[in-house]
Order: C-alpha cells, then structure tokens, then sequence
C-alpha cells in the first residue's frame, strides 16, 4: 500500500512563470517577477477560498492555501482526477474529507503544516485499508532564553513519566541561550507524535494522550527518516489497537520536524513506510494539474 509524503516550503517565492498561462493578474507590484499566492485562489472552490480569506495572517493564508492546493494535486497525480471536480467537506473535527468523486472517499489522507512548512501524506491505493495522521512543528521558544521548565508546565500532564524523561534527558545545549535547545527539540518531536495519533484516529482535542506511550529508539533526528519508533496503547480497543501502527519521523531542516503515523488493518500487510525521503515539490510539480474552478465569485 503505497503511501505519498509529500513536502513544500512555504518560502518559495511563486514566479510568473511558474504560473503562466494559468493566471493573468498582475505581478507584485514591488516584486515585478513574483506573483501573489492570493492568485491561486482560483484553484479551489469558493467555499474554500471564503475560509482562507479569513485568515488575518498572510502566512496563515498561505499554509492554508498550499495545504488545500496540495490536497487537490495528490488526488489528481494518484488517482486521475479532474482538479475542479474534487468537492470537499470538513468532519466534526475540522479535519477534510473527500465527498466527490464517491469511488474515492474512502481514500486515506492527511495534511498538517506549522512555520515554513505544509506536509502531507495519502494512500495511493483505492482500496484504502490504512488510516493516516501528519503532523509538523517549528522548534521555535516561545519566549527567548525561557527554561524547559517554564516552557513545558503547562504541557506536560500530557505525557507519560517516560516520555518525560526522554525530554528532559536531552543533553544540554551551551550556545543556546538557555541551554534548552535540545530539550525543545524532543518536545516538539514527541508533540509531533501525539498529534500524529489523534489525527490518524480523528478525534477530538479533548482526548486522553496519557492513553498511549510512545518508545522512541532513535533518540536524535536527521533528514533521514526514522522508523523504528513504537507505541504502546494501554487499553486497546478496536478503534484504537496497538497493532499495525507504523510510524516516520524526520527533519525537514534545522528547524523543522515531522511525523507520520500510519495504521494498517490488513494483518501481514507488511511495512507501510519505506525510509525514503519524503518528496519536497517546487510550484511546477504542486501545480502540474491545476485548472481554475468555474464561476468563482459573483
């Protein structure tokens, strides 16, 4: 069951080239050769862009945009789809869900995006048998030079002592300001996995993270996925098994970290991820199958 992991840098500037003929606005004005991504709101369906133009951050609209733009063009480059005839709806927890085409909405995907980044992963396969869960963070302190301590004590109670202890136990970092660099990083990478977990399952944000414990065997992070990372749930249920999970986690950059989540209920489906890296797009790949959406503002 192949899985699609796809990665885009919310940096990249978007160059009329790499937009032409598919838009005819007008560049930036300050910028003669790069475009605004408000462009590419011709791409979704209004009640998408409606949502987007909510956001009161440019680059919350941004990741927004490329998110559902990354969305579309899965659909399209794995499973044929006509870009403009894909509807979507949200689920009671705000996640997308595909209701058209029907023979589709089975399909498993998944999208997350903080910082610079916009990640997404999704089942190939039509006969989907696999659920998925992404999530992405910035290493960012919330307050320069704050300790660990501080930091993480409004957090913590979501956590096993074990996963605790794996934070706290990083090695301190001198030529951080306040040492806690390290610290951070785990945190964030562990945060990654829970969140990973409550949006493969697609619950809610009230659930229990103490209910699962995750045994992290690698303990530093490179751009090379890892894959041995495991979980213990401890009361297993059929809508939360322990079995069949597997679990990708990586860098995107110095800042940046990443993690999959993915459950098979097929038993002896074998590995669901393959240790490769996941597939950064440029604009030209993101937008190869992208056709405006009919009568889009009245």
């Amino acid at each position: 069951m192949p899985i699609a992991r796809w990665a885009f840098n919310i940096r990249q500037p978007l160059l009329l080239e790499n937009v032409e003929p598919l838009v005819t606005s007008l560049t930036d004005n300050d910028k003669p050769n790069i475009v605004p991504v408000s462009n590419l709101l011709n791409f979704l369906p209004k009640i998408e862009c409606d949502r987007l133009l909510q956001k009161r951050l440019e680059d919350e609209m941004r990741r927004g945009l490329i998110g559902r733009l990354m969305i579309h063009s899965f659909f399209a480059a794995h499973h044929g789809c006509r870009w403009d005839q894909l509807v979507f709806s949200r689920s009671e927890t705000d996640k997308p869900i595909l209701l058209q085409p029907e023979h589709l909405t089975k399909v498993s995907f998944n999208i997350s995006h903080h910082g610079d980044w916009v990640i997404l992963a999704g089942d190939t396969s039509l006969e989907s048998t696999v659920r998925l869960g992404v999530d992405v963070m910035d290493f960012q302190e919330q307050v320069p030079g704050e300790s660990f301590d501080t930091f993480s004590a409004c957090f913590l109670d979501q956590f096993t002592a074990k996963e605790v202890a794996f934070m706290k136990d990083a090695p301190a970092d001198p030529s951080s300001p306040s040492g806690t660099a390290p610290q951070l990083k785990r945190f964030y990478r562990m945060w990654c996995l829970k969140e990973s977990i409550v949006k493969a399952l697609g619950v809610g944000i009230d659930f229990n993270l103490k209910s699962f414990e995750f045994d992290v065997q690698d303990e530093e992070e490179t751009t090379k996925p890892t894959l041995s990372t495991r979980i213990q749930v401890h009361e297993p249920s059929p809508e939360f098994p322990e079995e069949g999970w597997s679990f990708e986690e990586a860098l995107l950059d110095a800042e940046h970290c990443y993690a999959i989540a993915a459950q098979s209920e097929m038993e002896g489906s074998g590995p669901i991820m393959d240790g490769s890296e996941i597939k950064r797009l440029d604009w030209n790949e993101l937008l190869k199958d992208a056709v405006p959406y009919p009568v889009q503002f009245s």
